[in-house]
């Protein structure tokens, strides 16, 4: 019989899981107060500025329910007070909360060595309880502590032959609609996209989400050296907001910068690859993002995977074999070099590789 601590957890952890993409620069956080052995609320956090989970469950209820309760929650509560929230320890211990059961110790620095500590001095039960399936959870957020940049996931589609387009560079449909969902699931759950102004121009992507009559925006983030981007590309009313990579040694007209007011401008420097992606990394990290979901052709997810630039890759092959005029997808012999396989998943008739890199 699977420990209740665990289901509990696991309980919080689908809660967490609901608003993934969506809570940046805060991690998604999931609670359950339990009492006499019943889950007596349940709480997640939304999106940024909004009640934290333990908040949020704490007020679903009235304060004489919460008394004697016990919290488990996916993420060690916070303790600091930040430009949108106070602490959550000050209203659990004002709420008479009895226990607090938290899976994964936050990486911030204020809260790790802080949250237990006045927990305990006030009386409160505090015990850490690791789960694998949260811990995994939290590794982007973990590593966007540690690196002050974004957990960084390309994607990319092939054929069996490795090849991306025909001939001429034109874009083919490759795969089929269960790779088409898996690829609008991963952009909502990502905090914004990455991509080149080189795509855009080829395909003329939404890089939305689009799900069950659902559509998502997200923040896109574009690579363009030279400002060559159309201000007529479909991605100007598709993304959430965008901002614009581009050489810091252009001129400071830009013909682009007036036709679209909106759009953020952050010159980069360049280096032998192009715009210096670790430059252009660290922005994003700076921004409050943690997961960045990487959506462009072979060129940049090779240039990111041989400078050890991605934590993770998914890519699709798909049935189909376009001969030898088709342009690959790679130039060099080994793109992958210390990507790990770790997972291989049908979607459809095509076939997902997962691949991971380690943490340095």
């Amino acid at each position: 019989m699977k420990d209740i601590v665990d289901h509990y957890l696991e309980s919080a952890l689908a809660l967490a899981e609901i608003r993934q993409g969506f809570c940046a620069p805060n991690p998604c956080v999931g609670a359950i107060l339990v009492k006499n052995n019943k889950i007596i609320a349940k709480g997640y956090h939304q999106k940024w500025g909004s009640p934290h989970a333990e908040v949020d469950a704490i007020n679903q209820i009235g304060a004489s329910q919460v008394k004697g309760a016990t919290l488990y929650v996916t993420l060690q509560p916070c303790c600091h007070t930040t430009k949108k929230t106070p602490p959550c320890t000050d209203l659990i211990i004002k709420s008479g909360i009895i226990k607090v059961v938290y899976s994964f110790q936050d990486p911030n620095p204020a809260v790790t060595n802080s949250t237990d500590k006045i927990l305990r001095h006030a009386g409160i039960e505090c015990i850490q309880h690791p789960l694998p399936a949260i811990s995994k959870f939290y590794t982007s957020y973990a590593h966007w502590w540690k690196h002050k940049k974004p957990f960084t996931t390309a994607k990319l589609a092939m054929s069996l032959d490795g090849k991306i387009a025909d001939k001429n560079g034109n874009p083919i449909r490759l795969t089929g609609d269960e790779a088409q969902k898996f690829t609008h699931q991963q952009r909502k759950k990502t905090d914004a996209i990455l991509t080149t102004a080189k795509t855009i121009g080829s395909d003329d992507p939404l890089l939305n989400s689009r799900l069950d009559n659902e559509i998502v925006k997200k923040p896109i983030y574009i690579l363009d050296t030279h400002l060559n981007l159309l201000t007529s590309s479909k991605i100007f009313n598709s993304a959430e907001h965008i901002t614009i990579f581009h050489s810091a040694d252009l001129a400071k007209e830009y013909q682009l910068k007036k036709q679209w007011p909106s759009a953020r401008f952050i010159p980069i420097k360049t280096d032998k690859t192009g715009l210096n992606l670790l430059a252009v990394l660290e922005q994003i990290g700076s921004d409050g993002k943690i997961d960045l979901w990487i959506e462009a052709g072979g060129q940049l997810f090779q240039t990111f995977a041989q400078n050890g630039l991605l934590q993770k890759a998914f890519i699709y092959v798909a049935p189909l074999w376009l001969g030898e005029n088709a342009q690959t997808a790679f130039t060099s012999p080994k793109p992958l070099k210390k990507g790990l396989p770790i997972v291989t998943t049908p979607l459809g008739i095509d076939t997902c590789f997962e691949f991971k890199w380690s943490e340095k």
